[in-house]
């Protein structure tokens, strides 16, 4: 039951307790992650609205957000083309007439009357056949700046604002998380002022001054957190491992293939980790095909001399499966024994150095000689928790995570600081670099040629598109464009190459059944494989020498430079084309910076800069925090934040009890 007296309210109080919120609210506040009344408090409005400026109908500027008043002279109704409805009416002012829209909201036909007056906020937009019509955004009853809140399917703005407005009180509530000296060193208010501000104030200035709180405070939870990981694995005692360095020229020796010169230090750090009495945490990132895998088997070699075992976990069954192949081929002449556990494959693992698979490693039942070595390959594909099942049941286990996915070294230095990275960019010298070509209309039909060409010498190649079925949903707007799909790129494909055998892969294509196309594209049974991004990673065929990746403007670009690490594994020259489906300066310089480097690190420094963190790794378990008031593009507060957590625990975090209790928080995964 609700209770009325906001003075007998907490924070931590459940949402429910608010006065008019029904068990229906409940769960839609609940899906925006709102539970309790701090967590509705703390709901930060995406952006300000500026409903302030009342305009006179033909002074409106072209897509200008502004208000407008004036009496409905007509109503009527249709649907366009695309079947979406379209209701319009007359608005005259004393400086004339213009024709306002809506979309799909049939409600307005028996609420807009003729002869009422009425306010709108929206813009002018160039449409001739529908004389420059006004987009109507919504009807309003003042003129204001509002606070637009994340809502979704059944929450309106309107309760949202009731609700956080009947809880301003409670705001003098807020305890400051960050020390009143780091608020004042960089200029940042106290938290209740930053709530109040977020909610209450039509400054913009106010606003921002109370996110970057919110921001920089979010940053030093994280960065403390990340410091005392590191803490609590440098106090963690484990049994140094030793390995006789001529038995690791010995086995080195072996290898069907020379080591450069960056796997050969990084497979030493690795080894003089493993010397150590606390358990190594230690990040290997490398370009594709720079040769991790190389590496991470030199540690599994040196793991199985002491009698223990390596889960060496992969994202798919597929790669699982060409994973213990390779490691099998390549240490099973040393005396190592390889088992593959899958869903679908279950081998007799307990006497195994080295077992390979995927999710399935992670459950309970599954039961090990003596764990020595965790390997997670592409770490990104791989959600915070499931890493931390095997870990948390494995504490004092060595932790190697890979992954070709670049991150910026102040980016990685922060957020992943409870790790020690190695970096791995040099690449194996019969590796030739891939040229990139941006594909416009122009060039279509000659880029097309040589991709003909190409097949007809026998070199397969790879069409990437962003869907796999055209959107059959209505278009929010009239002017939204569809996007390249796999269903129709194969009718086009089929008629572009007669002669060429395709291959189709989607995530919707059972796992057996993708698994035996792409066998046929590695045996050469397959010339175009048209695919989703489902072949990011790990399908290795040297013989593939050309990528053509539709509307690339919309992927991030270090995405781009994955798929493009596709091809030029093989000794012939390769290329990379990508299909721009916008003509925009942005679109341009973005293909540009692939155009003109193949330094995955200097890539996702410009996928920072154009287009944020969230596609540095284009999935959503990534490994990155979600964050929800800070930008991981934000380097400058990043390291601000580290640097004063650093100072913190020197001085100890027991002196900081709400630093604390927000750090031990998301420590154990709490809200």
């Amino acid at each position: 039951m609700a209770i009325t007296k906001s003075d007998s309210l907490k924070l931590v109080d459940p949402v429910e307790k608010l006065p008019g919120v029904s068990e229906y609210l409940t769960k839609k506040l609940q899906n925006l992650g709102v539970n309790t009344i701090k967590d509705l408090l703390e709901l930060i409005p995406r952006r300000m609205e500026d409903r302030s400026q009342l305009i006179a109908i033909n002074q409106l500027a072209i897509s200008h957000p502004s208000v407008i008043i004036g009496t409905i002279e007509s109503v009527h109704s249709r649907r366009s083309k695309r079947g979406i409805l379209i209701v319009q009416a007359k608005i005259r002012d004393v400086s004339g007439p213009i024709n306002a829209l809506w979309f799909n909201q049939r409600y307005l036909l028996s609420q807009l009357k003729i002869g009422d007056e009425v306010m709108l906020f929206g813009e002018k937009r160039i449409v001739p056949s529908l004389g420059n019509p006004f987009f109507v955004k919504k009807i309003v009853s003042s003129l204001e700046v509002a606070p637009i809140y994340p809502a979704g399917a059944g929450l309106y703005q309107a309760t949202i604002r009731r609700l956080i407005s009947s809880s301003r009180e409670l705001i003098s509530q807020f305890r400051d998380v960050v020390p009143d000296d780091v608020r004042t060193k960089f200029d940042l208010p106290s938290r209740a002022e930053a709530i109040e501000a977020v909610h209450f104030s039509e400054d913009p200035d106010s606003l921002e001054r109370a996110k970057k709180l919110l921001a920089f405070e979010e940053l030093l939870v994280l960065s403390t957190q990340v410091l005392l990981a590191r803490q609590d694995r440098l106090f963690t005692r484990t049994e140094p491992i030793e390995i006789d360095v001529d038995s690791l020229k010995g086995a080195v020796s072996m290898l069907p293939y020379k080591l450069t010169d960056g796997q050969r230090k990084a497979a030493w750090q690795i080894i003089q980790d493993l010397s150590l009495s606390h358990p190594m945490y230690r990040l290997l990132y490398g370009e594709v095909g720079s040769g991790k895998t190389a590496v991470a088997m030199i540690a599994s070699w040196a793991i199985s001399q002491v009698g223990a075992q390596v889960v060496w976990l992969n994202p798919t069954a597929i790669l699982a499966a060409q994973q213990a192949e390779t490691l099998r081929d390549t240490l099973g002449p040393l005396g190592i024994k390889v088992a593959l556990l899958t869903a679908g494959v279950k081998e007799n693992h307990f006497d195994a150095d080295i077992i390979v698979g995927t999710h399935a490693l992670l459950e309970p039942k599954i039961t090990l000689r003596k764990l020595g070595l965790i390997i997670i390959d592409e770490q990104h594909r791989f959600g915070v928790e499931q890493r931390q099942v095997i870990l948390d049941r494995h504490p004092k286990t060595h932790l190697l995570m890979m992954s070709a996915t670049p991150i910026p070294r102040s980016l990685a230095q922060s957020i992943f600081g409870h790790l020690d990275i190695t970096y791995l960019l040099d690449k194996p010298l019969h590796q030739k670099p891939v040229e990139t070509v941006v594909v416009t209309e122009k060039n279509r039909a000659s880029v097309e040629k040589e991709i003909e060409k190409r097949i007809t010498l026998g070199q397969p190649g790879f069409v990437i598109c962003p869907l796999i079925y055209e959107s059959s949903a209505p278009a929010p707007t009239l002017f939204t464009a569809e996007r390249k799909a796999i269903i129709a790129e194969e009718k086009r494909l089929t008629v572009r190459y007669p002669n060429a055998r395709i291959g189709v892969v989607h995530g919707r294509i059972k796992s057996e059944a993708r698994e035996k196309i792409i066998k046929q594209f590695k045996t050469g049974l397959v010339d175009i494989l048209l695919s989703t991004t489902v072949v990011e990673v790990g399908i290795d065929n040297p013989s593939a020498t050309w990528i053509l990746i539709e509307e690339a403007d919309r992927f991030g670009l270090a995405q781009l430079h994955q798929l493009r690490g596709r091809v030029g594994r093989g000794t012939q020259s390769s290329i990379c084309y990508l299909a721009q489906s916008v003509d925009t300066l942005l679109a341009k310089k973005r293909l540009g910076v692939l155009a003109e480097t193949t330094d995955g690190l200097k890539i996702a420094q410009a996928d920072l800069e154009f287009r944020g963190p969230g596609e540095l790794v284009g999935v959503e378990q990534s490994g990155l925090p979600e964050l929800k008031y800070a930008s991981l593009s934000d380097v400058s507060a990043i390291k601000n934040a580290f640097t004063e957590a650093e100072k913190i625990l020197k001085v100890g975090l027991d002196e900081y009890p709400a630093l604390r209790k927000e750090v031990l928080q998301l420590k154990h995964g709490s809200s």
